[in-house]
């Protein structure tokens, strides 16, 4: 049986951070503390900027706090010069060690969803990227349906929303600039978990699960059925996951305090009614990430599909799409010495 060939890897979590509904609830029951669990039983690293590692000679290099306020530059932010240069200088150090983080990683996990504005995911999947690094990029669905409020709105009033920055996205789709910085290969529309109640004290072991079952390939498609069956008995057989159990907040370390704001926000009456990760709306992904990274650590590493154009001979542009190795993943795979 192939060992994990992430064993050992680096991974950077990128994503909003500054623009989220709550920073509380975004740091313990967000995407990244959900992922975090599943991917050290992979015996991966995780450099995640919620919990930035410590840095010798500075004592809380760059930490963010759940509680952040911008409201001492409000002030005089837009008619005094040195204000905004304190802006800029008060944040340097969470830069600095973001930015060092997405260095020393392997590769890259990005969420950004088109609803939530956010400058660093940008900036660190470009500075990946261009150190050839694999970066695998979520972009969930947006609706006005996910929304209660905004729902029962008439459509001209939601056609409005528009031109203010609330646009709907049903599947997802992000940016074509990403396309082109990733490759539309490493795009996936969910984790893995967003069809299920993500509360639960049994939530790891229905996942795992959820997640190989959910990517099952019809029956008459001999090749995909091969792959999933190897990833699935990979999967069965692995002693991390089988060892992994429990609810989220059972993975959680907590600093002074940060436990009483969890429970505070827990029990406001959105989250205390939320069961599901996304905007309380269970959906099943189309691609899960979750399945890809089970797929690379058991040694399947998915092909990328290229596309070529030619000209034929009457001038008209052509296009053709082969196969080819992603050898982005050989960069950090290593021999089984089985």
């Amino acid at each position: 049986m192939i060992k994990n060939i992430l064993e050992g890897t680096r991974v950077y979590l990128s994503g909003p951070m500054d623009f989220v509904g709550s920073r509380v609830i975004e740091k313990f029951l967000g995407w990244r503390a959900i992922l975090t669990p599943i991917l050290k039983a992979l015996d991966i690293t995780v450099l995640d900027p919620w919990n930035k590692p410590s840095i010798k000679g500075h004592e809380n290099y760059g930490k963010e706090g759940v509680i952040h306020s911008k409201s001492e530059y409000e002030k005089d932010f837009w008619t005094n010069p040195e204000t905004r240069a304190r802006f800029e200088t008060d944040f340097w150090e969470t830069v600095h060690i973001d930015l060092r983080m997405t260095d020393i990683a392997d590769f890259l996990i990005a969420f950004v969803p088109t609803n939530i504005y956010s400058v660093g995911t940008v900036h660190e999947i470009v500075m990946g990227r261009n150190q050839w690094k694999p970066t695998l990029v979520i972009s969930p669905p947006i609706k006005y349906d996910f929304f209660p409020e905004i729902a029962c709105l008439p459509e001209e009033t939601k056609k409005v929303l528009k031109y203010y920055g609330l646009k709907e996205n049903p599947k997802g789709i992000p940016s074509q600039w990403y396309g082109n910085i990733v490759g539309g290969n490493y795009f996936f529309d969910g984790f893995g978990w967003e069809g299920l109640e993500f509360k639960t004290d049994d939530f790891y072991r229905k996942l795992i699960v959820e997640v190989v079952n959910n990517a099952k390939p019809e029956a008459s498609n001999d090749d995909e059925m091969e792959v999933w069956n190897r990833v699935s008995e990979w999967v069965e057989k692995n002693d991390g996951l089988n060892n992994l159990t429990g609810g989220i907040l059972d993975h959680i370390k907590y600093e002074t305090g940060e436990q009483a704001l969890l429970k505070q926000e827990m029990e406001r009456t959105n989250e205390n009614s939320r069961k599901y990760f996304w905007y309380n709306t269970p959906y099943k992904p189309k691609r899960s990430l979750l399945y890809q990274i089970f797929s690379i650590a058991s040694g399947y590493i998915p092909p990328r599909l290229q596309i070529i154009t030619k000209q034929d001979k009457n001038g008209n542009v052509t296009y053709e799409s082969y196969e080819s190795i992603d050898d982005s993943w050989l960069l950090i795979s290593h021999d089984d010495d089985e």
